[in-house]
């Protein structure tokens, strides 16, 4: 279970890092598994600007079998379903590759500006789990935090004009911040990295600031990043609507595994 103090830090800095929420021989299968993802030709595969690395596989629960599993492991469900005071849904997963020598930077942003202007969440009542399959260290590009940030609630950002969907999920994000927007907030409440051994968890608010630079080391830096959602905050119908795996449909509150992941 998520500790007091874990849930205070939370609330408090707007993320937490958890040690040891997966297993040597659960990160193995989980490995191997986001590997074959990896190489399936699917809209929500996304390629880094070299046209061949892969930054990204999006709504993995919904094509993968063994994630379908991961979203409703015990620990996981049972921490959201405390944040959020209530059952949960998975509204979005994915695997950030962030590959050795080649994973590009993701800019500064608030997450929930995307579920609230593309998909029509009505309020940040929403949870990032992240899941480290390697070592995130500070050279490897961690995610980078600007602790507190949550309580400001959605800076103003605008589109950058990109193509549609697409443009949210690439290097030059639409809703990036600004150096103008960004350097009060920075000098005020300073820069935190999420580092962490490989299997913890990193939980944060969606009203976090966040980004992470380039992987500029020899070795990968994957996560696996599952949204839940309140089932008490279904997005509403919106135009434009994004594709099921950036916006799942489905709202069926989630039941925990009872056997092994």
């Amino acid at each position: 279970m998520l500790s007091d103090d874990q849930l205070d830090t939370y609330y408090e800095d707007g993320f937490v890092v958890v040690p040891d929420v997966l297993g040597p021989a659960q990160r193995i299968r989980l490995r191997a598994e986001v590997e074959r993802l990896y190489t399936v030709d699917h809209p929500g595969r996304v390629l880094e600007k070299d046209g061949r690395t892969v930054r990204a596989v999006h709504g993995c629960h919904r094509t993968s079998p063994l994630f379908s599993r991961l979203v409703r492991l015990p620990f996981l469900v049972a921490a959201a379903e405390r944040i959020l005071d209530g059952k949960v849904y998975v509204h979005q997963s994915k695997v950030n590759a962030k590959r050795a020598l080649h994973g590009d930077i993701w800019p500064w942003h608030q997450d929930y500006v995307f579920w609230e202007r593309e998909d029509g969440m009505p309020a940040p009542r929403a949870t990032n789990i992240a899941v480290f399959l390697d070592e995130a260290t500070a050279h490897n590009g961690p995610l980078l935090f600007v602790p507190g940030s949550h309580r400001l609630g959605t800076v103003a950002s605008g589109r950058r004009g990109g193509d549609g969907w697409k443009s949210n999920l690439a290097a030059d994000l639409d809703y990036a911040l600004t150096a103008e927007q960004l350097t009060p907030l920075i000098a005020r409440l300073g820069i935190r990295a999420a580092t962490g051994p490989e299997g913890s968890a990193l939980l944060f608010d969606p009203r976090l600031i966040h980004g992470s630079g380039a992987n500029m080391s020899p070795v990968d830096r994957q996560l696996v990043i599952i949204t839940y959602n309140s089932v008490d905050n279904v997005p509403v119908e919106v135009p434009n609507r994004r594709p099921d795996f950036l916006c799942e449909p489905d709202s069926t509150a989630l039941e925990p595994l009872i056997d092994e992941f």
